[in-house]
């Protein structure tokens, strides 16, 4: 391929965090009842909708040591002091409306949930900023987060305990490296100085794939997802992938080799090539791309057996 020849893209779609976690049906249960999730699946997944809502797969750990919950990061230099907890990390980021941030944290107190950061408050930039650390039940820190003008007025309508997006939040070992990667060889169309990252096109009508980058304090709280546990012979729960899952990608079954071949002209490391396996009369076509970090990208197309 010459300089001047321009690589086909491929379409990202919905997009999941995956987490390692102790218990699928005991986390799966805490999403259900705390945050409300009403699709709960055999194959991990745990979403609720609202427009944009949330999104992620369990699936259960080897071991307990592989469970990490993302250390406190990095600070940037220019945020103010209160703008990150001292405490807890980051694993994801849960965007909602001014309004609603605290009346979704009692929601959650009143379901059982931990709060392990109370709602608090902070300017910068000319904006005002929300937000609250909830604990899931291995530990991991959902953040809720709000942000309008300082000059903004709040608005008083009935608050509602509804999620606008979740973004998923990951450590890397080096930022500047991780963003160019993130622009240069994933593809991502905006890359911010802050860490975040995104690829699809926000006004389109499919999903876009995003992601928030931290500067990890230290090489050692850079944990990439281990391989997980097989589960065999409990009805209704999948075993498990057969390599480390970090995100997973719905993409479209044609568009999974097309996103191989644009990373691998782009220089990325393919971790594992297009390959296929059946279950239940579907056959699945995933790929594995690695990032500098050694996170696992998982695309992952899928059709009827029938159709194949």
């Amino acid at each position: 391929m010459t300089s001047n020849e321009t690589i086909k893209r491929g379409e990202f779609g919905l997009t999941f965090p995956v987490r390692l976690v102790s218990d699928v049906r005991k986390s799966q249960e805490w999403y259900r009842n705390v945050l409300q999730c009403h699709d709960i699946s055999g194959y991990g997944h745990a979403t609720r909708g609202d427009g944009g809502g949330m999104g992620l797969i369990v699936i259960t750990a080897a071991s307990s040591e592989d469970i990490h919950p993302n250390a406190v990061a990095q600070k940037h230099t220019d945020e103010p002091a209160e703008a990150a907890s001292q405490e807890y990390g980051w694993d994801s980021l849960v965007e909602v409306a001014w309004d609603n941030l605290t009346y979704i944290i009692e929601e959650v107190r009143k379901r059982g949930g931990k709060i392990t950061v109370e709602p608090y408050e902070y300017a910068h930039g000319g904006r005002l900023y929300k937000k609250a650390h909830i604990a899931d039940y291995d530990g991991y820190n959902i953040v809720l987060s709000a942000n309008r003008l300082q000059t903004e007025e709040p608005t008083s309508h009935q608050p509602e305990d509804k999620f606008i997006k979740t973004v998923q939040v990951r450590l890397v070992s080096d930022l500047k490296k991780s963003l160019d990667w993130y622009k240069h060889v994933l593809g991502c169309d905006e890359v911010t100085d802050s860490g975040y990252a995104r690829r699809g096109d926000l006004e389109a009508p499919y999903p876009v794939m995003e992601v928030i980058l931290q500067q990890a304090v230290s090489p050692q709280d850079v944990h990439p997802n281990a391989m997980s546990a097989k589960v065999r012979d409990v009805e209704g729960l999948w075993e498990g992938p057969d390599y480390p899952w970090d995100t997973f990608i719905h993409v479209s079954w044609e568009d999974v080799s097309l996103i191989v071949e644009e990373v691998r002209a782009k220089g990325g490391t393919i971790g594992m090539e297009p390959t296929e396996s059946y279950n239940e009369g579907w056959v699945f076509l995933d790929a594995l791309i690695t990032d500098p970090d050694g996170y696992s990208i998982i695309l992952g197309g899928m059709r009827r057996s029938e159709e194949a």
